[in-house]
């Protein structure tokens, strides 16, 4: 089970690093081309699926009975899912306008934010005192807290890495300085980490195997992380070859959870809810880098708004550049397109009585002020980090679980029906 968590979404997920990359740096549309592919793989996929996936009819003396169209929608879980969907979009929206767009005081954001806090109380007594057999089953429970604890620590996971780790570290190495204005490069930068998630998950899944031990390597990775995370709290635009160790750490502190959190999760289940808590377990860490992407966009974004255009305009000022230049300026450093990203260069020639001590002036300025922004990003990330630490180590052992018996095979085996009700 572990040992198919990790390799071949890596694999995939390097590709797809990579080719975005490669494919941004083609023009300024380039992201475009991304979704183009995105759409071509699922229309390939949808389209291999309906070609030759047809699965046998159900026998008439089958173990599970037919359904009809209103038991299965029943089965889905309607109300649960309408009001976790409905929490999940409102409260999204709201951090997402909070996120620069509008104040946080803003009808906009208070009331999607007031309205989606409540259809989440709302869906969590629905799904504790309402229906037993909902999204959360109760079954989840019966056994431990280890259910809990696991989807807990992925979302947290997802947290991390949707927002701190694929959103802000790559605006880091362009926004610092430490790579040009250049999509490739930044994504081939980034294989220090992401090469470093695929082949430390080997070792883990290995141990983990060897020892039917998930809490040991789930707590030492963590730790990993959250080294990694005051680290980037403290992040300086003179960091450039220091952030190359910070990615190659941060791998290490990934691989543990991208591998073993899904088999937590999964261990707590009966085979009959196993594609249920798997589901569950992979949307909590959806949620989670949801919200976390939305959050640390919004701390960014706040912190550079209060600050980075003040501070950027005095320090070209008093470098020599006229008052009167400071909106051309700023436009220049936000469009990247004279190396004002992080790149360096001459930069800023379309900018009116600018000269080479005033544009460096503004881009050290520049570089400090999203240094600032990000290291105040990466200080949400510890206490979420510290959260996961405590919820892996509440953890329960499995030993016992991780066996050779299959509770559910694929071939009809006699008395398997009755050991099942068991």
């Amino acid at each position: 089970m572990t040992s198919h968590s990790v390799p071949a979404p890596a694999v995939r997920g390097r590709i797809g690093t990579v080719g975005a990359g490669a494919v941004t740096n083609i023009s300024a549309g380039g992201w475009r081309y991304i979704f183009w592919m995105q759409a071509a793989f699922h229309g390939t996929t949808a389209l291999g699926l309906f070609c030759f996936y047809w699965p046998p009819p159900p026998k008439k003396n089958a173990r599970r009975p037919r359904m009809s169209l209103r038991e299965c929608v029943w089965a889905c879980d309607p109300v649960g899912s309408f009001l976790f969907v409905g929490s999940a979009t409102l409260m999204l929206l709201a951090l997402d306008w909070a996120g620069g767009t509008y104040a946080w005081a803003d009808p906009r954001v208070a009331v999607p934010l007031a309205l989606g806090l409540g259809l989440l109380i709302l869906f969590a007594l629905y799904e504790w005192k309402g229906r037993r057999d909902g999204l959360v089953a109760h079954v989840f429970f019966r056994r431990n807290a280890n259910f809990a604890y696991a989807v807990l620590a992925f979302a947290v996971e997802g947290w991390i890495f949707y927002s701190a780790v694929n959103a802000v570290v790559p605006q880091i190495v362009l926004h610092l300085g430490f790579e040009p204005d250049d999509a490739w490069r930044i994504s081939v930068r980034q294989l220090s980490y992401q090469l470093l998630v695929l082949s430390a998950s080997v070792p883990v899944t290995w141990y983990a195997t060897r020892y039917k031990d998930l809490q040991s390597p789930l707590l030492v990775t963590f730790t990993v992380f959250l080294v990694v995370s005051i680290c980037y709290a403290n992040i300086r635009p003179s960091w450039d070859a220091a952030q190359i160790g910070l990615n190659v750490l941060a791998g290490i502190g990934q691989s543990g959870p991208l591998t073993l959190l899904v088999a937590c999760a999964q261990f707590t289940a009966p085979h009959a809810y196993l594609s249920t808590a798997t589901g569950l377990a992979f949307s909590a860490r959806a949620v989670g880098g949801a919200f976390g992407s939305a959050v640390l966009n919004a701390i960014v974004a706040g912190r550079l708004g209060r600050g980075y255009a003040d501070a950027v305009g005095a320090a070209a000022v008093g470098a020599g550049l006229p008052e009167a230049g400071v909106p051309l300026l700023l436009e220049a450093l936000g469009s990247g397109g004279h190396g004002g990203g992080g790149g360096g260069g001459d930069g800023g020639g379309d900018v009116p009585g600018l000269t080479p001590a005033a544009w460096e002036a503004a881009l050290a300025a520049s570089r400090s002020e999203y240094a600032r922004a990000y290291r105040l990003a990466w200080a949400s990330v510890v206490p979420f980090v510290v959260l996961a630490i405590v919820a892996v180590a509440l953890l329960k052992g499995v030993k016992d679980l991780m066996t050779e018996k299959v509770e559910a095979t694929v071939e009809h085996v006699a008395g398997e029906s009755e050991a099942a009700k068991t």
